[in-house]
């Protein structure tokens, strides 16, 4: 098991070959007529929620361009952004020698990118870029999910900031004077009134057309909601789960649709390997400042990317990016699992961590006439 302090030192060596893992061997050579035109190039997608364009910390700003540059991704879907903060970010990135293409469109949730983006198109909590990989065209979709109805608090003893009139808008986000709330059946509805899980079958839906077109799809974003993946018996004693299991519907319906969530590929067990994005650590901020729920454990993982399986895209590894101290009752304490983290070494700019996915896209071979 690498251990996150070396995993560190490892990236300037890896990072030319484009791979985060430990142990993952390129290509062998290639001939040298196809060196110059490679059939396959690595796709490198950043999940990121940049905590209002990094005006949270000090150095934020620069924390965000920072990161995109010492992690080399080739796409950052970007959460918290807007289109002042795009424009600063593209900015910073020149600054420091880094092409990134903006899609014309920054919105939040945005996508920039370091290969041509060919079209754009903006859907409610959702971005669409299309871009074109060395002639292979991939539609990536970029959301930031509603952040109140935000149900997985409901057992750790919070309201989950539903609004009124429905059921627990009476706490707010406050904690729950008679304790947690563990009806599933309310979680569930109380979840569905969010409408998150309706807004990504709209994408969902745009994305199954892209594969008829013959574009590869690739969906990430804040969603605001836990995995159905991470809720499961052997978690429901653990995280103050407080005894649910609950199948989160936004990424039951994504899987349903044939994506596969990159990080549970590598990582199947939620239970060694947890994979928490929220809430970080931030070494520029107090835990208040980190915490919903002071007195609860409530790390989940809501940052997610997801790819839908297709001959000419591979999964090569993904990994969390950020500090692997994260806030539990109101503490700074290391995380618990046994994930390896990509540890920043310089100022980090978020109250979320990142997740940092690497595939292999095939390439149109131009030499086979």
């Amino acid at each position: 098991m690498v251990r996150r302090r070396e995993l560190l030192g490892m990236v300037g060596a890896t990072v030319g070959a484009g791979v985060l893992g430990a142990g993952m061997a390129e290509a062998a050579p290639r001939s040298a007529e196809s060196r110059h035109r490679p059939s396959c190039r690595t796709l490198k997608v950043l999940q990121f929620n940049i905590w209002l364009g990094g005006s949270q910390v000090a150095g934020g700003r620069a924390g965000i361009a920072d990161t995109i540059a010492t992690v080399k991704p080739d796409v950052v879907m970007l959460s918290e952004s807007t289109p002042e903060r795009v424009a600063n970010m593209l900015a910073d990135l020149a600054d420091r020698g880094l092409t990134y293409f903006d899609n014309a469109n920054p919105t939040d949730p945005a996508v920039i990118s370091r290969y041509p983006i060919i079209e754009h198109k903006s859907f409610p909590y959702w971005s669409k870029a299309v871009i074109s990989v060395d002639g292979t065209e991939v539609a990536a979709y970029s959301g930031h999910l509603e952040y109140r109805y935000y149900a997985n608090y409901l057992p750790r003893g919070y309201g989950g900031g539903t609004p009124a009139p429905l059921e627990t808008s009476e706490y707010g986000w406050d904690e729950i004077p008679t304790g947690p709330i563990t009806d599933v059946d309310l979680i569930m509805r109380l979840n569905e009134a969010s409408g998150r899980t309706e807004v990504t079958k709209t994408v969902l839906a745009d994305a199954a057309e892209e594969r008829r077109r013959g574009r590869l799809t690739v969906l990430a974003g804040d969603f605001n909601e836990p995995s159905h993946r991470d809720w499961t018996r052997r978690t429901r004693n653990l995280f103050d789960h407080n005894g649910t299991v609950v199948e989160w519907t936004t990424t039951k319906a994504i899987e349903d649709a044939g994506f596969r969530d990159s990080y549970r590929e590598v990582y199947p067990d939620p239970v060694r390997t947890p994979g928490f994005t929220w809430p970080s650590d931030n070494p520029g901020a107090e835990p208040g400042q980190l915490t919903w729920a002071p007195k609860a454990d409530e790390r989940d993982r809501i940052d997610f990317i997801f790819y839908h399986p297709d001959r000419r895209i591979r999964l090569l590894d993904s990994v969390v990016v950020g500090p692997s101290t994260t806030i539990v009752r109101n503490e700074r304490v290391e995380e618990s699992g046994r994930e390896k983290f990509l540890e920043p070494s310089w100022t980090w700019p978020t109250d979320h961590k990142a997740v940092l996915s690497t595939f292999r896209v095939s390439t149109p071979d131009r030499h086979h006439h």
